[in-house]
This record gives structure tokens, sequence and C-alpha cells, in this order.
């Protein structure tokens, strides 16, 4: 069954269990009142009932046994909804109670009529109510009555609650005393007071706890300045003589030292009061606040130290750095910034466990700050990221020879447990000089100047220069260009013939990304290659490659042109990710091509770091799913045998840096017979790239390629002009010199 609810339940509540009068004993004048209001309604039941969150419990009881029942039954629940008398004749024709179990049920309940009981005229914590078995009429004169002794009833209640405030009042009148030297002991805090005329003191007993001392006598005023070091007492002189003449009162925060020796850290308060016969009276209170200074330095180092290894942090660092940006004197404006990024951290904790890794970051640190002289900062700012400023006038040569000796000091051997850990670090420097530069822009440089170090090669020390941020603007044009294309639909790809070489037929074609312009100017790979570096336009350009080839390769089936595959690149980030298989396997589906149709393309650097796991994985699926891969650019990366063996490798490219030389360089010649060899005896497939002559043709069909590419056949060209050329002549006709040097370079 619904039960209703007022709308100031939670207020009601709160009234009700403030009385603290559910489940008291039974009291004779509610007992009357309910007898009372039975008799004139002439009905064998009268109730005084309190309303709970789950039941209804009766305070008084007249022609029933039991002391309670849910609130769910209750017929109260609705009289308490409302300011005015609740009258039902009959119960069963009264849709709210048909179907209550008290009416329905033994109970057998025809005839309800109650009124409710407040305190306040809005809250209604109770009803007084009678029952019957039977239907009957009730007149106005009846319910004005019931409504009375609901009065006397609310009038008993209040008397109630009265009485116990009282009794609460007594107890704790009672009480205060002990708890108001609980509360001096828990807080460390006493009072005190001095006659000024007199120069008598007075103390509580937690005073005296403070200083140490027995509670026989206080001291005087003299000797309770003694407790305090002499460069405290000055201080506190003056404040009570302010206090004193001109009625000023105080708050001091002082060292103390007490009456055993031990020292402490005290607050005291103090403010004059005027006596009888204008004498003066200077009270207030001491505390022994030694334990919350020292967490309130707790608190400061937390705020301003790396809890790991003892040196500044992050906001201690920039808080450092803005004062010196903002410092009054050019001298103190004037500073050199590190930056340090320690190299391959992530091995140690990966291979040695965060414990290891803690132990370097400590050393580390200690061995930084030791070599930072006494004026300079050092602090920890990321995970393996350490600051230094060093003040004074800026000088890069000062500051890159301060470097390398962190560089040196930093890569000696570490000792935890059994091993032996090196690390290295890369540092970029930035300069700030005393008349300019804002704290943005000392961070961005220095952060650009190990961006540069990182790029090439680590484990350095690069002071900023302008040409660095050219570099950095270059990258982020890339990124622009690539994003762009991407979302303006300018991304495209052109494709390069693979030729059976035994045939000498256009067996596929490799994908190769282009951007065309807004006036239909071709960019290749060379004018946006450093955004191919970052993960999230290298992947961009992956899954729209992805979609658009293969919905070429479906358009070329539908025309008839006789094509056995597609040969797509993926970048590192995507064959990182399962989720690049996914998308591949369901735009195959969306097309309607199979996994034959496509060819993977990786290179070798893949295989290497510690992912190379996640790398297999993905392989592996590929592979199952009957997806050839193909290992680009084979010999010019880190391959070993082991990769191709481990690794689910079904054909390896030859790359056009050793075909170019072939027939000029022995080596080249030697390089090529090998790689040749190796996939013929481990039955792999093997592209020659880069053929551009007749004779590197002649060369690499006789060692038993099984395909080639280059521009001997023809240069990557748009699908429209594929289309065409595979239609009228055969690929090897179309002139390389036809096309514009924007197209040359390859992905």
């Amino acid at each position: 069954m619904d039960v209703p609810y007022p709308i100031n339940e939670r207020e009601r509540l709160q009234a009700l269990r403030a009385l603290k009068i559910v489940h008291t004993e039974p009291t004779p004048e509610f007992d009357l009142i309910a007898a009372l209001a039975a008799s004139i309604f002439n009905v064998p039941i009268g109730l005084v009932s309190f309303i709970e969150s789950e039941f209804q419990w009766f305070k008084a009881k007249c022609g029933l046994q039991i002391g309670e029942t849910c609130r769910e039954v209750a017929f109260c629940s609705y009289t308490i909804m409302n300011n005015d008398a609740l009258i039902v004749e009959d119960a069963t024709k009264d849709e709210r109670f048909t179907r209550n179990p008290m009416v329905t049920g033994d109970a057998h309940i025809r005839f309800y009529a109650g009124a409710p009981i407040s305190l306040d005229g809005e809250t209604n914590v109770a009803t007084l109510c009678v029952i019957d078995v039977e239907p009957k009429k009730v007149s106005r004169t009846q319910i004005d009555q019931l409504s009375a002794l609901a009065a006397v009833a609310t009038a008993l209640i209040r008397a109630h609650s009265d009485a116990n405030i009282a009794r609460t009042s007594a107890v704790n009148a009672r009480q205060r005393g002990k708890l108001l030297s609980q509360m001096e002991s828990i807080s460390k805090m006493g009072a005190w007071s001095l006659d000024v005329e007199k120069c008598v003191t007075e103390w509580s007993a937690q005073v005296f706890a403070i200083h140490e001392l027995p509670e026989d006598r206080p001291p005087s005023l003299i000797e309770a300045m003694s407790f305090y070091p002499k460069y405290e007492r000055s201080r506190l002189k003056e404040a009570i003589n302010e206090c004193v003449e001109n009625g000023t009162s105080f708050e001091i925060e002082c060292d103390f030292i007490t009456a055993k020796g031990n020292k402490r850290r005290v607050q005291s308060i103090g403010e004059i009061e005027h006596g009888e016969n204008e004498s003066k009276f200077l009270i207030g209170i001491l505390k022994d606040i030694t334990e919350e200074n020292q967490q309130k330095e707790v608190l400061r180092r937390a705020a301003h130290f790396d809890s790991l290894t003892g040196v500044h942090n992050r906001f201690s660092f920039h808080d450092k750095i803005s004062q010196m940006v903002n410092a009054g004197s050019a001298d103190e404006r004037g500073f050199s910034l590190l930056i340090i990024d320690l190299d391959e951290f992530k091995d140690v904790n990966d291979n040695l466990g965060h414990l290891a890794g803690d132990m370097v970051l400590r050393t580390v640190a200690q061995r930084i700050e030791r070599l930072t002289s006494s004026n300079g900062f050092c602090a920890r700012v990321g995970g393996d990221e350490f600051a230094v400023l060093l003040p004074a006038n800026p000088d890069s040569r000062v500051a890159e020879e301060f470097a390398n000796r962190l560089l040196k000091e930093i890569e000696l051997p570490i000792t935890y447990q059994e091993d032996k850990i090196r690390v290295g670090a890369s540092i970029g420097i930035a300069m700030h000089a005393s008349e300019s530069g804002s704290e943005d822009e000392v961070l961005l440089n220095s952060d650009l100047a190990l961006y540069h170090v990182k790029r090439n090669g680590r484990g350095k020390a690069q002071s900023f220069e302008p040409s660095i941020n050219h570099g950095f603007e270059e990258k982020r044009h890339s990124i622009a260009l690539i994003r762009s294309a991407v979302t303006e639909g300018r991304l495209e790809p052109f494709y390069q013939p693979i030729i059976d070489l035994g045939t000498l037929k256009m067996r596929g074609v490799e994908a190769l990304v282009r951007v065309r312009g807004a006036d239909g100017s071709i960019q290749g790979p060379a004018d946006f290659w450093q955004a191919l570096q970052d993960p999230q336009s290298a992947r961009m350009i992956d899954e729209a490659m992805l979609r658009l080839s293969l919905k070429d390769f479906a358009q070329w089936r539908r025309v008839g042109l006789d094509l056995g595959f597609v040969s797509i690149n993926a970048s590192s980030i995507c064959v990182h990710s399962m989720a690049y298989v996914d998308l591949l396997l369901e735009t195959l589906r969306n097309e309607g091509l199979s996994p034959r149709d496509i060819k993977i393309e990786v290179v070798e650097s893949v295989f290497m770091g510690n992912e190379s796991h996640d790398v297999l994985a993905v392989l592996e699926r590929l592979s199952a799913e009957g997806i050839l891969i193909a290992l680009d650019d084979f010999g010019t990366g880190y391959a070993s045998l082991s990769h191709l063996r481990d690794f689910p490798v079904n054909c390896i490219k030859i790359d056009k840096s050793f075909v170019s030389g072939i027939g000029h360089d022995a080596h080249n010649t030697a390089i090529v017979q090998a790689m040749v060899g190796l996939g013929r005896s481990m039955k792999l497939q093997v592209i020659a790239e880069g053929i551009e002559t007749k004779e590197q043709l002649d060369f690499v069909s006789s060692l038993g390629c099984d395909f080639g590419q280059g521009y001997f056949f023809s240069p990557p060209i748009a699908a429209p002009d594929l289309e065409k050329s595979a239609a009228c002549k055969p690929p090897h006709a179309i002139p390389c010199k036809s096309l514009p040097a924007a197209t040359t370079g390859r992905i």
C-alpha cells in the first residue's frame, strides 16, 4: 500500500524525535484523554498515536491491547497530512482504506475519527483518534470536542518536553565544571588573570601544566616572563603594555621553555577588564600550540616539497619562478632554467619494479640538489622530470657547463640490492633576461629545448635557440595541415603499382598518402613528415587511408579491374592497438571485401621496445583473419632473423636504397642477393622497391624477386588516373616525368 507523507516529513520526524516520548512508560493523563475521546463518540477504542517513519506508537490506548502497528496500515498517516480532523464514517466505502488490512482483516475497522496534534501549528507529530467496528455518523459538536481534547494532549506533550529540558539542564549544570576542566586539558589551553595594580597572577590548572609547574602558587609576572626566551620577551612585554595602557587586546605566538627545559610553542591571548573601584585586570588564555605548529610545518612541507625525494615540488617551483620573474631589481630577474628529464626511466620501473624506480628518483634528486649552488633552486616537477633555477645574470655557457656536470653525476651507477642501475638524462635550458620575458615564455623555451634534445639522440644538454622554435612551428604546421586535410576531405591515397616480375603485369597497388591543396596542388610526405611522428596525427592518417583505399579498391572490383590486393602502411601507434584491427575488419565488411584483398605494411622499428608483445598480438590476429603482413624498408632498421621467425610476416620489401646501388656498389648488390635468398629460403614473398631502370629490373628478376615497384613502372598516381591507365595501356607506359615533383617520396 502507498503511504502518504507530509511535505515537511523530515522536519516532522526531527520534531517528534526531539520530544523523546516514543516508547516511554504509560501516563495516566494521556490515558484519560484517550478514554474521554472514546466516550464522546461512544466507541470502544481511543488512542493517542505518534507517527514514526516506519510505525505508529500508542502513548495512550483505550480498548486496544497492542502497542503499535506499521505505518503502512495506519489511518493516522492521513490525519497528519492536514490540520483538520479526519472523519471516516465507513472505511469500506472510502477508496483510501477499502484494501487496508485493518479493514479487510480481523480488526474489522469501519469508523475512524482523528485530530492532528502539533506543538507549533504546522508540524503534526501525533493524533488523538477513536475507532469502531461499525460505521457511524458524527456531529459537528463531537468533532469540536475531539479537537479540544487534542489541544489538551498538545499541552501534556509540551509539558513532557519541558520536563526533559529541565532534567537535561540539571545534569548539564552538574557536569559543567568537570567538562570545562576536561576541555582545558584536551585543548591544552588554560585561563589566567593579572591584577595590574598588585601584579598578582591567577592561573588555572592547565596553565600550570603547560609550564610543567606544581599547582601550589602562580609565579610573579617577572617569573612568568622568564619562561620565554630573551628574543621573545620584548615582543610580549610590548603587547601587554599596549593592552594595559590603551585597552588594545593582543594575540601573540611565542617560543617557550618549560620549567623542565622542554621547548614549546604557545599562543597567548589577553584583554583588559575593569573591576570595582576602577581596578584593572588583564585576563586571557594560554594555549600550547606545539603540536598544531608541527602539523602546520608538516602541511607546509607537503604543500611545497616532494614527499618522495624531499626536494621542492611543482607548486613550489612555479611559485619560485614567478617570484624571480616579477622581482623588484633587474639582477634578481635574470636567471637560467634547466629542465631535466630522465632517459629510459620507464625501463627501470618495468624491469626492476617501482621500489627501484623510487630509489633512482631519490638518488638523482640528491645529486642534483648537491650540485645546485647554495642560492640555486631544485624541484621535482613531474614523474621523472626535475627543474633547476640558477639565479644571477643568465649565461648559456655557464648553464651548459653546469648541465654537463649534472649529466655526468646522474649517469653514475646507482646500487639497488644486487643491481647497478644506470640512467641518463636530457636537459633543456632557457635564459630569462632581466629586462624582458614572461614566466610562460621561459618555460616554453626550456620545454622546446628539451624536446629538441630528445628528438636528436637524448643524453645531452641544449640551450634554447630561435631555430628550435622554428622547428616546433614547422611541426605544429604539419599537424594542422594533416588535421585540416582529414576534416575537409583533402587527404587522399595515391597508388603505385606493384608488378609481378614473372609476367610484368600489375598484381596490386600500394596506397601512399597525399594532401590535395585548395588550388589542386599535391603535397607529399616531405611537406608534413613531422606530423607522421605525432601519434594522434599518425592514427588519423592511418584510419583515413584505410577507409579511402578500401573504398577505391571496392570500386575497381565493381568496374572489373583485375587487382589482387591493396597494400596499406600502418604506423607504430596503430599496430599497437586492437582497435585498429577492429576498424580494418569492419571496413572490409562494409565494402564487401575479403581479408585477402589487403596487405598491411609495417616497418622494422615496431618490433623493438618493451611493447613488442602488443604488436605481436595485433599481427597474429591480422594473420589469423587472413590478412598478409609485409615488412617494409627491410634492411634499414633493426629487424633480426628472430623477428622474421617469431612474427607472422608473409613478405619482405627490399628498400630502394639498396636497389638503387645495384650495378654501382658491390656491397649493395651482395646485400640484395642475400635478402632475396633469405626470403626464398623462408618462403616469404620478396618485393624490390625503387626500381627505376631496366638494369635494376633485370637484376632483381634474375635473383628471383617475386614483385617490384618503382618509377620504372609508374609513380604514385591518383585513383581515377590508375583506373584509366589500367583500362588503356600497360602500367609501365606511364612516363614518370609526366607528374609533378610533389608526388615523389613515399610512405
